[in-house]
C-alpha cells in the first residue's frame, strides 16, 4: 500500500479552536490556547504519523482585518501557509457565516486546494444548530468533506485523520515517526510562556505583549534554564504584568514553568523580565527584532 504525506493548513476566524485541534491531533500541547482571540500569531507546525502516512499540520493565526503591521504580518502567515499546503481545514462554529469570512472564501477558491469544512464545538451547541451551519457554509464552497468535530473532546478527530490521509498525495514520511514538530524547542517554549499572558491578564495587555527568549540552555544536572523577556507598549502595562511586589509575574512564571516542564519532561528554571518598547506593533524594525519578519 502506498503511503501518503502532505501539509495541511488549519484556518478560520479567531477563537474557533484551531490550536486546540492541533494539540488534540498530535497528542501534545504545542500551541498556546486561551479564550481570547488571536492567541496564535505565527504558524505552529505539528506532525501526525500513522501507518498509512504522515500529516504535517500548519496551525495559523485567526483570519481578521489587520489593524497594524503585526496584524498584516499575521495575515501574511495565513496566506503563506496556503501556498505551502496540499489540503486545507476551514474551521467554523455552528453559527451562520460572518461577513468577514467571505474574504476567506476568496482565498480558498484562489488556492485551488481541496478543503474540509470542520464545524467545531459540537459538544457545546445543540444538535439542531449544527445542521443549519453545515448547510449555510456548504453553499459558499465545494468542500471535499464536511465533518462536525469537538477539538477539545477529540470527537471525530480519528475520522478526520483518516479522511485527510485519503486526500493527500502519495509520498514517504518527511520526518521520524516519533517527531511531533519540526520547529525548534525554543519556539514552542516561547508559545507556552506567552499563552499565560492571555490567560492571566486583562483585555488590552495580551495584544500589546510579545515575548523574546533571551537564553535557553541545559545544565549538566539536567535542569533547563530559560531566560525570557515580555515586551509591552506602555509603562502602565509593564506595571500590570509585574503586579504588586512582583506577584503577577511570579504567578505567570509558575504556571509557565509547569507547562514547559510537562512539555520537556525535565526540570526547568524560568526567569522572566518585562520591558517597554513603544509602538512595537507598528514599527517594522521592532517587529523584526521580535521575530515577526
Amino acid at each position: 500500500m502506498e503511503r501518503k504525506c502532505g501539509f495541511v493548513s488549519i484556518i478560520g476566524k479567531p477563537n474557533v479552536g484551531k490550536s486546540t485541534l492541533l494539540n488534540s491531533l498530535v497528542g501534545e500541547k504545542l500551541a498556546g490556547v486561551s479564550p481570547k482571540p488571536q492567541t496564535t500569531r505565527g504558524v505552529t507546525r505539528g506532525i501526525v504519523s500513522r501507518k498509512e502516512g504522515q500529516i504535517v499540520y500548519l496551525d495559523t493565526p485567526g483570519f481578521h482585518k489587520p489593524a497594524d503591521r503585526l496584524g498584516e504580518w499575521m495575515l501574511h502567515e495565513v496566506e503563506q501557509s496556503l501556498e505551502d499546503s496540499d489540503l486545507i481545514y476551514w474551521m467554523v462554529l455552528p453559527l451562520r457565516p460572518e461577513a468577514a469570512e467571505y474574504r476567506l472564501v476568496e482565498l480558498l477558491k484562489k488556492s485551488g486546494l481541496p478543503v474540509f469544512l470542520l464545524v467545531n464545538q459540537v459538544d457545546k451547541f445543540p444538535k439542531p444548530d449544527v445542521l443549519p451551519a453545515l448547510e449555510a457554509y456548504s453553499k459558499l464552497h465545494d468542500f471535499k468533506e464536511l465533518i462536525p468535530i469537538s477539538a477539545k473532546q477529540g470527537t471525530q478527530v480519528d475520522l478526520l485523520v483518516q479522511k485527510t490521509l485519503e486526500h493527500l498525495p502519495e509520498g514517504e514520511p518527511m520526518f521520524p515517526e516519533d517527531q511531533l514538530s519540526d520547529q525548534n524547542v525554543r519556539f514552542i517554549v516561547g508559545e507556552l510562556i506567552r499563552e499565560k499572558i492571555y490567560l492571566m491578564t486583562g483585555q488590552e495587555v495580551p495584544y500589546d505583549t510579545a515575548l523574546m527568549i533571551d537564553d535557553y540552555k541545559e545544565r549538566e544536572d539536567g535542569v533547563v534554564e530559560v531566560y525570557a523577556t515580555f515586551v509591552v507598549e506602555k509603562e502602565s502595562q509593564k506595571a500590570i504584568l509585574i503586579g504588586k511586589q512582583g506577584t503577577k509575574m511570579k504567578e505567570i512564571g509558575q504556571a509557565a514553568r509547569l507547562d514547559v516542564e510537562n512539555f520537556l519532561g525535565k526540570r526547568v528554571f524560568l526567569k522572566l523580565w518585562v520591558k517597554t518598547m513603544e509602538h512595537w506593533k507598528r514599527d517594522a524594525s521592532s517587529l523584526r527584532q521580535l521575530g515577526y519578519q
